[in-house]
């Protein structure tokens, strides 16, 4: 009894790492919805937090910049394997959209560079990671969280987790683990 309960934890233990990387010790989410993506008169959508994150070049990025437009946000770390697995279906679902008007696509970290002010920053340095997206060939947007803003709001527990919001500024999803190309094509079908 005491090996099949060994054996039980090693398993679902094994199961929850290849999907996801944690950011904690809480249970890994597979799909957390704030608001419903059905039409119900009783449900009223959640509008998205506005957060505010840094680009490359040092510059303030807020999500009320892109007022408007549907946003994707692919919320990694450097040293995630999922995430990196992961990375050249995101760039290629990035390349079919770039060019398009009504649409963002994103990547935030949280480094543990001393001006982000992360108290619990889940990456390395800002430079590392920038090293990790030059590697694995990213061309869209890394930004960097600041004051964990976005990890604590957008509840972020897993990596990666997907965040997927709505033209008028409300919250359509959250997808926490690995997706590939078809999958994440689908899930930006649906934002209004």
């Amino acid at each position: 009894m005491k090996k099949l309960s060994i054996l039980s934890t090693t398993l679902l233990s094994s199961a929850l790492i290849l999907s996801a990387c944690s950011s904690s010790t809480e249970k890994k989410e597979e799909t957390n919805k704030q608001t419903s993506t059905t039409s119900s008169s009783e449900t009223k959508p959640t509008q998205a937090f506005d957060f505010t994150a840094m680009d490359k070049d040092g510059k303030t990025v807020k999500l009320s910049d892109f007022k408007g437009k549907k946003v994707y946000i692919n919320m990694w770390a450097s040293w995630c394997g999922p995430c990196i697995r992961e990375i050249p279906e995101l760039e290629k679902v990035y390349q079919k959209l770039k060019d398009k008007n009504d649409i963002v696509f994103l990547s935030m970290t949280s480094p543990n560079d001393a001006v982000f002010k992360n108290q619990n920053p889940q990456d390395k340095s800002k430079d590392v990671i920038l090293k990790k997206a030059q590697e694995l060939g990213i061309t869209y947007p890394v930004l960097f969280d600041i004051n964990d803003r976005f990890i604590i709001n957008y509840a972020i527990r897993s990596f990666p987790t997907h965040i997927l919001i709505n033209s008028d500024g409300t919250f359509e999803t959250r997808i926490a683990g690995a997706v590939n190309e078809e999958t994440l094509t689908k899930e930006l079908e649906k934002l209004k």
